[in-house]
């Protein structure tokens, strides 16, 4: 028996009161639920090979997302489950759950078979948590990775902002969470003590506590060496890491605010104080997983920075010897569900999205008989994704292409930027849209002709369209100022594969994980992959249209390398194997 615990900050399914109605209407009716959509979350996917009947037994604990979650789990609605199952309409077309004596949900729906436990917060404390430590702290600060620091020279990315109240809530939170592995853990005595394998592994920045509190109650429960050996912790950070050399202002900055403040606290906590907290914490995973080798680099340099640690490389790991043990940190990219978007993609799978009311791939076929190049650009509305610098990229590449018409090389072009609501509690991402919306409409104006050039679908697509209107853009745009990984650029090139190779796209990639794996493996514009700087915006928009001039196209090269190596079940395997054979005596 091999037992998974995944811990998250957000659970794989939320019930809410609409999906639950609908299946109540559905046993009156008699008419079968239209199936709610599962798997489409980046985690979930990443997830979703260990989540199907096969080599492991997993939970999956995670903070509540819907607003009937608590009631499902205090078995409210078991009967209406149960008649779902017997009217043949769950798990196949919607979601099975059982309520287990010990807590847990039996959850099936599909191939899906696992089980959840949902760790329930008040709203206070989940929007100090999540909202302002994690998603106004965190967030922006791990992404700050190099020189200039983005908030000093970008109005729309914030300055980090720290409140010693909202650290604290992220710290409680951090010991909820830690108690529910725990409690999972004592009920799967039997199993780690016959020397199965039982791992535990954590997702991302918001829970970067979790492994020193469950370490520090195994311990204070009385857990042998025996039994410790058999458990074995592991994290994986899908955002990329600081680097603690540029954001020496910004601990200076905080360090000069709180001597002005002239205000006495017996127990300070500042930004230098919380970071070394978090950083330290995570050693106690037995294994850290990071996208790059840059963000590794990045953590180790805080580790030296601040702590006697020392640090030995193996043949593709480094190994951390600290005062409570040792612990393993290695670069693994994350991939994706490969098999799904090539089967969404195919030549077979036409797109069928409305836009104002009209077929969008009618609206396609318009711009391409108007003899336009269709550019692209596809994330969540977030000031990391450079949405603003790509903008200034698109104008000055259509500039380029309209002023070589007189020689008979240039075309026209339409941008299509797709952009799903993001974190909308938060004020900077409120600011971010608004800034998005009266730059697109600045730019619509002065760069119209017969048709708006720019053309923002705010509410997203979701999948499986969005794969299939990557599929038809003659340019995709990725242009963040830092991204942990960046699956769209991979996704784009998916969806080409299909597609004759005289007819594929180009790939407009600046800064990310995806560029760093894509240049370390050799590929450039002859693979259809153009690397810029998304703070040269003319020049970026210049090499752009000489490049789609030039013939540059996704190859075959680059395609058969992201169907190989780019796999989201791999990754996940491999991280596991990782955390199973990385444990090693102090």
């Amino acid at each position: 028996m091999r037992n998974l615990v995944i811990v998250s900050n957000r659970g794989p399914f939320g019930f809410s009161g609409k999906l639950l109605e609908e299946a109540r209407q559905c046993i009156e009716t008699g008419r079968p639920p239209q199936s709610p959509p599962f798997g489409e979350g980046g985690l979930v996917q990443a997830m979703s090979a260990l989540l199907k009947a096969g080599g492991w037994d997993p939970i999956w604990i995670g903070a509540s997302m819907g607003d009937k979650d608590m009631d499902v789990a205090n078995g409210h609605y078991s009967d209406l489950f149960r008649k779902m199952r017997e009217e043949g309409y769950a798990p196949s077309r919607f979601p099975h759950i059982e309520i287990l004596p010990d807590n847990r949900i039996k959850f099936r729906y599909g191939d899906y078979d696992f089980y959840m436990r949902s760790v329930f917060f008040d709203t206070e404390h989940m929007h100090s948590y999540y909202n302002q430590f994690s998603n106004g702290f965190l967030w922006p600060l791990m992404h700050l990775t190099r020189e200039p620091v983005f908030y000093k020279v970008k109005k729309e990315f914030p300055r980090p902002t720290f409140k010693k109240n909202d650290f604290l809530q992220y710290m409680s939170s951090g010991v909820t969470f830690s108690n529910t592995v725990f409690d999972e853990t004592r009920k799967n005595k039997k199993l780690w003590r016959q020397g199965n394998e039982f791992v535990v592994w954590i997702q991302d920045y918001h829970l970067m506590q979790v492994a020193d509190n469950y370490k520090a109650l195994l311990v204070e429960s009385g857990f042998d060496e025996d039994a410790l050996r058999n458990i074995r912790v592991g994290q994986f950070m899908h955002t990329p890491f600081f680097n603690i050399h540029d954001i020496q202002g910004l601990i200076r900055e905080d360090r000069r605010n709180r001597l002005k403040a002239q205000r006495y606290d017996p127990f300070p906590e500042s930004i230098e104080s919380v970071l070394k907290r978090v950083t330290w914490g995570m050693l106690a995973n037995d294994f850290i997983g990071f996208h790059t080798k840059e963000y590794c680099d990045n953590y180790l340099s805080a580790l030296q920075e601040w702590f006697p640690v020392e640090i030995r490389q193996t043949t593709h790991f480094y190994e951390i010897f600290h005062s409570n043990g040792v612990t393993t940190i290695g670069p693994f990219p994350i991939g994706l569900d490969v098999d799904r978007i090539l089967r969404e993609t195919s030549e077979d799978s036409p797109l069928e999205h409305l836009l104002d009311g009209k077929e969008l791939a009618e609206q396609l076929a318009e711009d391409r008989r108007r003899g336009c190049y269709l550019f692209g650009g596809l994330e969540r509305c977030d000031y990391t994704k450079g949405l603003l610098e790509r903008l200034d990229i698109f104008q000055h590449a259509l500039e380029r292409l309209r002023s070589e018409e007189a020689n008979g090389l240039g075309k026209d072009a339409r941008f299509y930027q797709v952009t799903s609501p993001s974190r909308l509690a938060n004020p900077a991402y409120r600011y971010l849209h608004q800034l998005l919306s009266a730059e697109i409409d600045s730019k619509n104006r002065e760069l119209r002709r017969d048709f708006d050039p720019i053309v923002h679908l705010d509410q997203g697509v979701p999948p499986p369209q969005n794969y299939r209107l990557m599929k038809q853009m003659d340019a995709m745009l990725v242009t963040p100022l830092e991204d942990g990984m960046n699956l769209v650029a991979f996704e784009y090139i998916l969806s080409q594969k299909s597609k004759r190779p005289e007819e594929r796209g180009l790939l407009v990639l600046s800064q990310c994980g995806a560029a760093r794996l894509l240049k370390r493996k050799g590929f450039g514009e002859k693979d259809g992959v153009l690397y810029i700087n998304f703070n040269k915006e003319r020049e970026a928009g210049a090499r752009t249209a000489r490049a789609l001039n030039g013939g540059a196209r996704i190859s075959q090269e680059l395609v058969r390398f992201v169907e190989r190596e780019c796999r989201v079940d791999a990754w996940a395997e491999k991280n596991i194997e990782a955390i199973v054979q990385c444990r090693k005596e102090p």
